[in-house]
């Protein structure tokens, strides 16, 4: 998931290839212009094509990112909450895209699955933008040490992004509470469970089945495949109750794998 969500948002940093002194309208055709002129560069496995359009009368922006993913409930309900967070997170923090939507341009982002049906969208206006950033005002800092013991790293900026964020609700009932490096060099997902599941996760002997589970989803061992870049060969998992206590974990390793 990690290297999906890293590829999928190299596109967006496109969004900061512009400035100059120009009124909006010519802002807003800039960036458009600079975003498919670059954005056919950045396709790659997960991504397969991206566009910006530009409706300078209703002073609008919108980008449609085409991606591989499949349309299923769990990646709906993670990809819906974790794409606009951390688009948002980003726009509020950009000199040239806060100056676009304090000028009253509205930026619109699409994420289509792989049958062309939507799986995240978000839309950000100026009232929007001044609400996130009261409320990231508030908001506790996450550091690079507490995700990841190479501090500095692309991985590490990428992890503090993704924890601003967190929790993450998955279909199942499940939240994704923090993703993290650690010094054993493994990804870590703290997983907060349903009640309905802890008791079988208390179980040591149900580990085999919990990792048959995971395995069988298939796309788990493409996202171990991509994290290799970052030296990673093993992903891990914590599972907690809804009191924070810890009931078990699992190890998925290079040979589980198959890397």
């Amino acid at each position: 998931m990690i290297k999906k969500i890293t590829q999928i948002l190299i596109v967006s940093t496109l969004l900061l290839s512009f400035s100059g002194c120009r009124d909006t309208k010519q802002k807003i055709q800039a960036f458009v212009n600079s975003y498919n002129k670059s954005a056919a560069n950045f396709s790659n496995d997960i991504i397969t094509s991206t566009e910006a359009k530009a409706f300078l009368d209703q002073k609008r922006i919108e980008i449609t990112m085409e991606t591989i993913i499949e349309s299923t409930a769990d990646n709906k309900s993670m990809y819906s909450q974790l794409f606009p967070n951390f688009l948002k997170e980003m726009f509020s923090t950009d000199r040239e895209i806060k100056g676009l939507i304090e000028d009253g341009v509205v930026i619109k982002v699409d994420f289509l699955a792989n049958d062309n049906t939507s799986i995240a969208e978000f839309e950000i206006d100026k009232k929007e933008l001044e609400a996130l950033i009261k409320k990231n005002a508030g908001k506790p800092a996450v550091s690079l040490e507490s995700v990841t013991p190479n501090g500095g790293s692309e991985l590490g900026e990428m992890l503090v992004m993704m924890n601003r964020n967190m929790p993450l609700k998955n279909s199942d009932g499940s939240k994704i509470l923090k993703i993290y490096h650690n010094d054993k060099n493994q990804l870590v997902y703290q997983v907060e469970m349903p009640e309905d599941i802890i008791e079988i996760l208390k179980d040591n002997t149900a580990n085999s089945l919990v990792k048959e589970s995971i395995l069988r989803q298939g796309q788990i061992q493409k996202v171990a495949s991509m994290i290799q870049r970052y030296g990673i060969k093993d992903i891990k998992y914590e599972y907690f109750d809804a009191k924070g206590k810890m009931i078990n974990s699992l190890v998925l390793t290079e040979k589980d794998l198959k890397l």
